[in-house]
């Protein structure tokens, strides 16, 4: 229980920071360092670099064909881009500032740059995280996780406890925040079965636990994640279109299960755990023990339950009500902090990742922006059309490789989820303006392959440290960096055919 203890603490804190880029310089901040000394002296002349250019742009006439406006909208929008990347700023607050900007040199109206906080979206996941704190609070989403792991006590129930267990935490809105949860529990199991990181069992538990958290619930629910809420609300932006918290299910889930499938057997190819650690599996009752330790529910974990519940029963009935998902999180939130109801109080505000709430918003408004001035027309055809345009020939393969590597490059100019914020808008204005695709196969093609790309075609210590960082040590790094590298190809033709097949059900259904 002390080894417990320990490890939840840590993992508790972690959990509630913003999403950025895991690497051993946020390690370091996290562990309680300054950032001004991680950074290097560099980035500051990169962003005086990223100033004196856009200044440029206020200065020399526009090329033909592009308006005066957006010509400095793109000015303004090289030093955030580079702002963004060097984590000078986070990334809400830099997102805020373009928005500022532009309105400030009088580029585009208020009404414009700020309408993504008109919108639900950004509220959705200011209610997500006021249930997701609820729930770690009241150490509800603790015994969600030990119930079903204990009652599942054996190797294929492990496996698809794995995965339930995430599901339970849907309205936990950030991997790493969910990761902070199931930290702790991934260590119990792990050094209940084996104490040895280098072995099989390890390693692929490890890997099972970053796919169900990051790629699986990350993705088949519209709150697993702040990049869904982006996708959302540029797409509706671009394209007048929406889905609902029910429809993003239906849409999301064929691929989300496909993925999983894939990682699931794929990973027990190349590293099956060992048979006796399978046996030490099926006789554990760590879970067992650690979810009886928790004594019965408490009053505070009956009332987050059925709060959850209620949640996600007007989420799910929204559209027939006319219920915004964003507004029923704001009901759910105030029920949240209300006195002998709810569960929060006042100071748990500070818990919320206030920092990705302004990203959803700004990030709308960016793309009303760039689809006010026109430059999105211009940006989509001068960086998506010459890798999209050859590739389209070939049909839907050749484009889908070709937002494989969009979202491959774009994942490493941009911390995550400011990548998607600014591959999608052109990948979908490049797909509205072509007749490659039909508008309501747009979504489920381009959203969710350069969504998925950006879950799997990665770096190695870009997916372990949503576990491995949080100071739970519990499978050999070079050993899982092989793992990774082995899973790539098959994680890329996964996320081919699962989005494959979602494109195909919503041109037959028409749904």
């Amino acid at each position: 229980m002390k080894i417990m203890a320990e490890f939840n603490s840590k993992a508790v804190r972690l959990a509630n920071m913003p999403i950025r880029w895991f690497s051993v310089r946020d390690k370091k901040r996290d562990e309680g360092l300054s950032s001004s000394e991680d950074k290097p002296r560099w980035i500051n002349f990169l962003l005086l670099l990223g100033a004196l250019i856009g200044a440029l742009f206020f200065i020399l006439p526009p090329p033909v064909g592009v308006s005066i406006n957006g010509w400095r909208v793109l000015g303004l929008l090289i030093p955030i881009i580079i702002v963004w990347a060097t984590e000078a700023l986070p990334v809400g607050v830099s997102s805020m500032l373009f928005l500022s900007l532009t309105v400030a040199f009088h580029l585009v109206g208020i009404e414009v740059a700020f309408k993504g906080f008109t919108s639900h979206l950004p509220w959705l996941m200011a209610g997500a995280f006021a249930i997701g704190v609820a729930m770690q609070q009241t150490g509800l989403s603790k015994r969600m996780a030990y119930y079903l792991l204990s009652r599942l006590n054996n190797f294929w129930g492990l496996i698809l406890g794995t995965y339930l267990v995430n599901i339970c935490l849907m309205s936990v809105p950030s991997s790493s925040a969910r990761s902070g949860i199931l930290a702790p529990i991934l260590k119990s199991i792990t050094t209940t079965v084996s104490d040895n990181p280098k072995s099989n069992f390890s390693r692929w538990l490890t890997y099972l636990f970053c796919t169900a958290t990051d790629a699986f619930v990350g993705q088949m629910f519209l709150t697993g994640g702040a990049s869904n809420a982006i996708l959302i609300g540029l797409y509706s932006e671009l394209s007048g279109h929406s889905l609902n918290w029910g429809q993003w299910i239906v849409i999301m889930a064929i691929p989300a299960i496909i993925f999983s499938l894939f990682a699931t057997f794929g990973s027990l190819l190349f590293g099956r755990p060992e048979p006796e650690l399978i046996a030490k599996v099926n006789n554990s009752k760590a879970t067992n023990i650690n979810y009886t330790a928790l004594g019965p529910m408490t009053a505070g974990e009956w009332r987050v339950l059925f709060i959850f519940l209620f949640a996600i029963f007007l989420w799910i009935i929204g559209s027939k009500i006319r219920l915004e998902p964003g507004i029923t999180a704001l009901i759910i939130m105030s029920i949240i902090f209300l006195p002998r109801i709810g569960v929060l109080k006042i100071e748990a505000l500070q818990s919320f990742n206030w920092n990705i709430v302004l990203l959803i918003g700004a990030v709308m408004g960016v793309g009303g922006i760039l689809k006010e001035t026109g430059m999105i027309d211009v940006l989509s055809k001068a960086l998506i059309d010459p890798i999209l345009g050859p590739l389209s020939t070939f049909g839907l393969l050749g484009i889908a490789i070709g937002v494989i590597i969009i979202g491959f490059i774009t994942h490493f100019l941009l911390p995550s989820p400011n990548n998607l914020s600014m591959s999608l808008p052109l990948l979908f204005t490049w797909g509205l303006t072509t007749a490659h695709l039909p508008m309501p196969a747009i979504l489920a093609f381009l959203g969710m392959l350069t969504f998925l790309t950006d879950k799997i075609v990665l770096f190695p210590y870009q997916i372990p440290p949503y576990y491995v960082f949080l100071s739970v040590e519990v499978t050999d790094r070079p050993r899982f960096t092989k793992l990774l590298l082995k899973m790539y190809p098959i994680m890329v033709i996964a996320a081919i055919i699962g989005t494959f097949v979602a494109y195909a059900l919503l041109n037959i259904t028409k749904y």
